[in-house]
């Protein structure tokens, strides 16, 4: 067994068995919000100098940090969560991270199952039958061991299961009892597992591909969420095929700066293509559709009869709470890890005949370059515009950051970023929430600059004020644990995307769009973003109002974090656009 205690105390307790083997699996860090059937567990974190205790003050919060944290350093955190009461309040952060297909550990203190040493009330008032009922659809696997021979089995079968790909959150629920059992002369021994190979498809599905892709005169690459490794091989694939690649930017899949880049025009592109493969599409309609929004209905916007197929594991996910997405005719699917398949396409295509297209290179590469020279024209005539406008901050923030390495952690800020940074590698973007739940971006922002904390890496959050509001005490969980991260709010002083449906159903309806919206503007009184990051020790700049002095403010709070290591806010009044 590892010796978990830094040679202090040896292993006695049921929950020293856990925390044992979240040091064998190599876990860093455990984020927590206490409770009393996490006492067990709590005191065995507190003998060990690894995995760190990450606090904080909610657990939607906590659950948050571990799904940033997974996505920017590609491992698993663990999560304790205090029994009923501790489990509902995650449930939000959990179904986003099981829609995004991210892995983590979460273990629930529970019980006492055994009905006869629970406590008057508090106890039954708490306890689930069973347990994972509030979140087994949102979970990739749950158990709830009865003994700590069960558990010793569960625990790497929970590892195992949410590291395999489609991977996810899987829940072992630790009973109190268990938790606190003392140990007899054996202790039980727990192995970490290793994983599966991924699964690939055959050679033959890829030799297939290649031939459609080789025949085709104006192929499109649209990709989605692949799994890590796969941006390499898709700039192969677009440099030998002369193929447009559509990167949906669910994370950063595609070099911004590449001619083959065409996702601002992804209709257009799609409309001429003559040939598309799609990489792990979560919603097939939506990435090959265009919707009405006053109707609802969606149509395609791909010429009929086109060969289309779609790589991935999306196809074996369509379980739990919610149907993923709609399926599209004609579309032909293959199970594969997507980086694994990608390579092989790149060995298959690399050992055959390329047409010359370089007329085709040379159109997308006009056409890339003329759209980028574009956004940076109407970023900079916005440049004087009060709100400060979405396209200067973005401009603003791009001259401060482009000198360091940098992950921006979250926000899209109306797409200007895409539109005008030179995005190249995959880390540089990790994407949205996966469930589209409000209370995402600071927390998991926070995970994200963890995993980055003692590198020279500037992580960032262009975090939406609206968003902000559900999970503000992240700040203090950053200030606590001294975790360096620049946090832009920008503050358009209202939930922009429902002003945006508001609208839409006024149009619909021949009615004037109010000037004010009830429900939807968050100006009576504003919120002071800057003072409320001070009141949880966080260093509050703002708010900025002057698009003038914006460089200067951003700059400031850029040299603070790197040079102190410490998170900074930046409150950005602006435009939604």
């Amino acid at each position: 067994m590892t010796d978990h205690s830094s040679g202090s105390s040896e292993i006695q307790w049921g929950s020293d068995v856990v925390v044992d083997f979240l040091c064998s699996a190599g876990i860093r860090h455990v984020a927590v919000n206490p409770g009393a059937t996490l006492r067990g567990l709590h005191d065995s974190m507190l003998r060990v100098d690894s995995p760190e205790l990450i606090t904080a003050l909610h657990e939607e919060i906590a659950v948050g940090i571990a799904h940033g944290y997974a996505k920017a350093a590609r491992r698993p955190m663990a999560v304790l969560l205090h029994d009923m009461v501790g489990l509902q309040h995650a449930t939000m952060a959990i179904f986003n991270a099981w829609a995004d297909n991210i892995p983590m550990l979460l273990l629930g203190g529970s019980g006492p199952r055994d009905t006869f040493k629970r406590r008057p009330w508090i106890d039954w008032v708490h306890s689930g039958v069973p347990q994972a009922a509030a979140i087994r659809d949102i979970v990739k696997w749950d158990t709830e061991p009865a003994s700590l021979e069960a558990l010793s089995l569960a625990l790497p079968r929970a590892w195992r299961m949410a590291l395999t790909a489609p991977p996810g959150p899987v829940y072992v629920s630790v009973d109190v009892l268990l938790q606190e059992e003392r140990l007899g002369a054996e202790t039980p021994e727990i192995l970490v597992p290793s994983m599966p190979p991924p699964l690939i498809a055959p050679r033959e599905a890829v030799s297939e591909i290649a031939d459609l892709l080789l025949g085709s005169e104006r192929p499109v690459l649209m990709v989605d969420r692949p799994s890590p490794g796969t941006l390499a091989p898709l700039v192969d694939l677009a440099d030998r095929t002369a193929a447009a690649v559509i990167d949906l930017f669910a994370r950063c899949s595609f070099p911004t700066n590449h001619w083959a880049d065409q996702s601002e025009e992804r209709e257009s592109t799609l409309g001429e293509a003559d040939f598309v493969l799609l990489i792990e599409p979560r919603d097939p309609a939506h990435a090959l559709g265009k919707t009405d929004e006053a109707s609802r209905l969606t149509d395609l916007v791909v010429s009929p009869g086109i060969p289309m197929v779609a790589v991935g594991l999306s196809e074996i996910q369509h379980t739990g709470l919610i149907e993923r997405g709609a399926d599209v005719p004609g579309l032909r699917h293959v199970l594969s890890d997507p980086a694994g398949f990608l390579n092989l396409l790149v060995e298959e295509v690399s050992r055959r005949h390329t047409p010359d297209r370089k007329d085709r290179v040379e159109e997308l590469r006009a056409r890339h370059n003329r759209r980028r020279s574009n956004a940076q024209r109407k970023a900079a005539a916005q440049a004087k515009a009060t709100p400060i406008s979405a396209a200067h901050l973005a401009t603003e923030l791009w001259k401060v950051i482009r000198p360091h390495p940098w992950q921006l952690a979250n926000g899209k800020l109306a797409g200007w970023p895409r539109r005008i940074w030179d995005f190249e590698h995959e880390d540089e973007y990790l994407g949205r929430s996966g469930g589209e739940g409000l209370g995402y971006g600071l927390p998991a922002s926070v995970g994200a600059a963890l995993a980055s904390q003692g590198t020279d890496r500037l992580v960032v959050d262009i975090q939406a004020d609206g968003d902000l509001l559900y999970t503000p005490s992240a700040l203090w969980t950053a200030a606590h644990h001294s975790i360096p991260l620049l946090v832009i709010t920008h503050n358009n002083r209202r939930y922009g995307r429902d002003e945006i449906h508001q609208r839409t159903v006024a149009r619909t309806r021949s009615r004037p769009v109010p000037p004010y919206m009830e429900g939807i503007h968050l100006e009576d009184p504003p919120v002071d973003f800057a003072q409320l990051a001070r009141s949880f020790g966080v260093e509050g700049i703002g708010p900025v109002e002057d698009p003038e002095k914006l460089g200067g403010f951003l700059t400031h709070a850029v040299d603070m974090v790197l040079n102190e290591q410490r998170p900074v806010l930046v409150d950005v009044v602006s435009s939604s656009e």
